[in-house]
């Protein structure tokens, strides 16, 4: 209502409004990463958005793309009249979203006829095997694993996350400065709304007032942000109290490392891997740990049957001599017998030995 007042209407600046209102609601997703309710959910979003893993996916779909409708407008130019926005668009539709009017309009490039010759049709076929099944699928599945890492550490990128903003904070200008240490606000909150409405009721009657131009009610408007601003970062601590100045680190008593971390992780790794690729790792880990201790196993079995060969030797050894002496026992009592027999037959006989 202001702006139509003065003679404002965003009816003349169509693209500039359209610009302005894309960029706000961008600055809203982006205001709603440090929300406990959504913010865990956006960052891995945005992280794998702009990770650097779907870089190399990014530049092959991009050439693809641009390759696909180079090559659909080098066939329109054996048009008489080539419709070059026609094409492009067709060429969009086909590629990225498989539309029915983007097959027509790459069957009927050139010359072609409606249902479109043999060239145009090995045309459309190579577009939609390597491009739509081929480099999307690629695309969809590095933007999953990126997407994937990221949700691993979506906790973690959010304490970061809340982290940096609070540094932010602590880095802004803030009231009172370090001259006036002890004119401190006691109502942050109260006093910077009382300004701010005050501000803004003077902003709108230096709008309304036609001699005056609408530069000095913008930068009363930007001072007012700025220091309301400034006084909502107030320092919490009091900066003459030098001596009560702590910084705690602070963690649960129950806080264990290790259990956070795969087993025999590299120590120079920074990130922490998504879960497919820690599942590989873990795979390997345990595939070394368990070839490991096979192989302990062997030396261990091999060890003991060696021994138990050894054992069964001297035991063979042992019987063998266990055997000829209870032959040598036997015969011993067999001739006994003899001589028993033969003293009582013949008491008066010799006794041979």
């Amino acid at each position: 209502y202001i702006a139509s007042e003065s003679g404002y209407h965003f009816e003349e600046w169509p693209i500039l409004l359209s610009v302005l209102v894309l960029v706000r609601w961008l600055q809203l997703i982006w205001s709603c990463r440090a929300m406990a309710t959504v913010g865990q959910k956006i960052l891995p979003i945005l992280s794998a958005s702009f990770s650097a893993q779907i870089g190399g996916i990014m530049v092959v779909t991009t050439c693809s793309l641009m390759g696909f409708m180079h090559g659909a407008l080098a066939l329109e130019l054996g048009n008489a009249v080539p419709e070059h926005y026609s094409v492009v668009l067709g060429s969009l539709k086909l590629l990225l979203l498989g539309d029915g009017d983007g097959i027509n309009a790459a069957l009927t490039l050139g010359t072609a006829p409606k249902d479109g010759n043999v060239l145009t049709f090995l045309f459309l076929l190579a577009a939609v095997v390597i491009f739509c099944v081929v480099v999307l699928n690629l695309f969809i599945a590095v933007h999953g694993e990126a997407y994937d890492k990221a949700q691993e550490k979506a906790y973690t990128s959010f304490v970061q996350e809340r982290a940096a903003i609070c540094l932010q904070c602590l880095l802004r200008p803030s009231w009172p400065p370090p001259c006036c240490l002890r004119r401190r606000v006691s109502h942050r909150l109260a006093t910077s709304v009382v300004l701010l409405v005050l501000c803004l009721v003077i902003w709108a009657i230096l709008l309304r007032e036609p001699t005056i131009s609408v530069w000095y009610p913008t930068a009363l408007l930007f001072l007012c942000f700025w220091v309301t601003d400034a006084l909502l970062v107030q320092r919490g601590w009091d900066k003459t109290q030098g001596e009560q100045h702590y910084l705690w680190m602070c963690y649960r008593e129950s806080f264990d490392k290790k259990k956070l971390l795969p087993a025999e992780r590299d120590s120079s790794q920074d990130d922490l891997d998504g879960r497919i690729a820690a599942l590989k790792r873990e795979n390997m880990v345990l595939h070394k740990k368990l070839m490991r201790e096979v192989a302990r196993c062997h030396g261990d079995t091999v060890k003991a049957s060696n021994t138990l060969c050894d054992r069964v030797e001297v035991l063979e050894t042992r019987l063998r001599g266990l055997e000829s002496s209870i032959g040598t026992l036997l015969e011993n009592i067999h001739t006994v017998s003899k001589l028993g027999r033969r003293l009582q037959e013949s008491p008066t006989a010799p006794i041979l030995e």
